[in-house]
């Protein structure tokens, strides 16, 4: 057995062979001012994150390691590693920390069950997200509506009228939060009693624009307030790219609004055909420049929109549209309870035994036994011999 003082020199590799290994969200979850620690030094971001947890196990580990060790796992230079000492040495996560839970935010690591499925399907997806109030529930259905942050009253008002009716329909309205078509969108998700989530292009305890506090606190109230940038991360220009990649990311479609042909919901719009999504556009007025940008992804193939019928045909959501192969209507079930939802995001085509759901959500076995019953009751689950639960597949 090599002796715990020389394991920092060993290979990742071979420090693995001595060190007890957790699974990357169970570290977090036990290190998370280490974890903060980590991904905020300089050079280090989402993808050497992951690759220095793959390598070292836990966060805890990761910065104990010698420059030497940590410049062994791919991507890691020396300044990197130099930058992640001079972190540790700093007590940045800490900071962090107190930071998050001033703002009541909280940690959702790409390894928790409460990810979402679509946004950890793309590539270069966040390892960690800051939240504040709720991610979108397994399952759910999100859509996008972005668009200029100077919009005519058209734009606005078309905005307004597609946030309302998508989530009278149980869509989930995404957007930036940004002036204009953003905020729009959310106001009219907010008024059809639906939910909504924004993603920032700054740290989720910073609200931007200011004069959106009030909005940001009505949809971490309904939905939530989401980013991948450190607190205190100010907003700037080059971060909204990153921003408008997880709002299509989380998303089925996009709708795009009004935008010039350089508008950055063409970049979101972009970002959303990388990912397999389904583009819309709506169309305007041929002499106002604010039509270029809907009008040049309809001639590349975008899909027109009028209403939000449009959308919800297109995507399985409404009308003959609806249908599954062979003629079935897939069913409408009924709604969930916010402690229905948090089970049934654990609950995946994979059986799970009811001690493991125990487990993971911290509660008494006859709370967990009363929901599952719910839920099966209500179309959701299958329970199967030994108490092994699976989502239905519809």
């Amino acid at each position: 057995m090599v002796p715990a003082a020389d394991q920092s020199d060993l290979s990742p590799i071979q420090a693995a062979l001595f060190t007890p290994r957790r699974a990357p969200g169970e570290a977090l979850r036990a290190e998370p001012a280490q974890a903060l620690t980590l991904i905020s030094a300089a050079g280090v971001g989402s993808a050497r994150y992951r690759a220095l947890l793959n390598a070292f196990g836990s966060p805890g580990e990761a910065l104990k390691a010698s420059e030497r060790a940590l410049c062994q796992v791919p991507g890691i230079e020396a300044v990197t590693a130099a930058a992640i000492h001079a972190a540790a040495r700093q007590g940045t996560g800490e900071k962090l920390l107190e930071a998050l839970s001033r703002c009541g935010a909280r940690i959702v690591s790409i390894w928790d069950s409460e990810y979402p499925r679509l946004l950890k399907e793309i590539h270069d997806p966040p390892a960690l997200l800051f939240v504040r109030g709720e991610l979108p529930c397994a399952g759910e259905f999100c859509f996008a509506i972005v668009g200029t942050r100077h919009p005519g009253l058209y734009g606005m008002k078309q905005a307004h009228v597609f946030a309302t009716d998508l989530a009278a329909a149980g869509v989930a309205v995404v957007s930036g939060m940004a002036r204009g078509v953003d905020t729009s969108a959310h106001d009219g998700a907010l008024q059809a009693r639906g939910r909504t989530f924004a993603v920032f292009g700054c740290g989720v305890d910073i609200i931007y624009p200011a004069e959106n506090r009030s909005l940001a606190e009505r949809i971490a109230a309904s939905g939530g307030l989401i980013s991948e940038f450190l607190p205190g991360v100010e907003p700037d220009p080059g971060l909204f790219p990153r921003r408008n990649r997880i709002i299509s990311g989380l998303c089925r479609g996009v709708l795009v609004v009004q935008g010039s042909e350089t508008s950055g919901a063409l970049i979101t719009a972009r970002y959303a055909l990388d990912q397999n999504r389904d583009i819309f556009a709506l169309p305007g007025n041929v002499d106002d420049r604010r039509s270029r940008g809907p009008h040049r992804l309809l001639r590349e193939g975008a899909i027109l929109a009028e209403s939000a019928q449009d959308v919800l045909r297109e995507l399985g959501r409404g009308g003959s549209a609806g249908e599954e192969e062979g003629g079935r209507e897939a069913p409408k079930l009924p709604a969930l309870t916010p402690s229905e939802e948090s089970l049934l995001a654990r609950i995946e085509s994979e059986p799970v035994h009811i001690d493991q759901l125990v487990r993971d959500l911290s509660r008494p076995v006859a709370s967990v036994l009363a929901d599952l019953l719910g839920l099966e009751m209500k179309g959701w689950i299958t329970q199967s011999p030994g108490k092994l639960f699976t989502r239905k597949q519809y």
